[in-house]
């Protein structure tokens, strides 16, 4: 005749049961770190509405006699003005009629200054020119490179 042995129906393991508790003090723990990460979130200070990017402005400059010298005015300008915080400033110094207009259109058409400021008679010259074919754009002319561009 046949045996009869009894088994159990549920065979729950003791490593199963050890495995469990692990992998819900993981799960405790992982909630635990969003749950601060978001009130860290939550709470950190945010940028004032009120901060505004300063402008940028496009410096174009007669090279004339001396161009070395005139890059040099006009960066000086644009690296005070950028150390400041009160510009961001392009600067072009053509050596022709036709590159000062090339150098006020584009930065005429492209819409990313806030104004064209020419200085000498070829860069103002080349302003009005674009001030025709770009009427949104804002151009500004000098006599001489500014100490501060504002």
């Amino acid at each position: 005749m046949t045996t009869h042995t009894a088994h159990p129906l549920v065979h729950t393991p003791r490593r199963r049961l050890r495995s469990d508790q692990l992998l819900a003090a993981l799960l405790a723990a992982a909630a635990a770190a969003l749950a601060v990460l978001a009130t860290v979130a939550a709470s950190a200070p945010t940028a004032p509405p009120s901060a505004v990017a300063p402008p940028r402005i496009a410096l174009v400059v007669d090279a004339g006699a001396r161009p070395q010298a005139a890059l040099t005015r006009a960066a000086a300008t644009a690296r005070a003005a950028e150390r400041s915080g009160t510009a961001v400033v392009s600067v072009r110094v053509p050596h022709t009629a036709a590159e000062a207009v090339a150098d006020v259109r584009y930065f005429a058409a492209q819409g990313v200054v806030d104004r064209v400021v020419t200085v000498g008679p070829v860069a103002g010259a080349a302003a009005r020119t674009g001030a025709r074919a770009y009427p949104a754009a804002r151009f500004e002319t000098r006599a001489a490179v500014p100490r501060t561009l504002r």
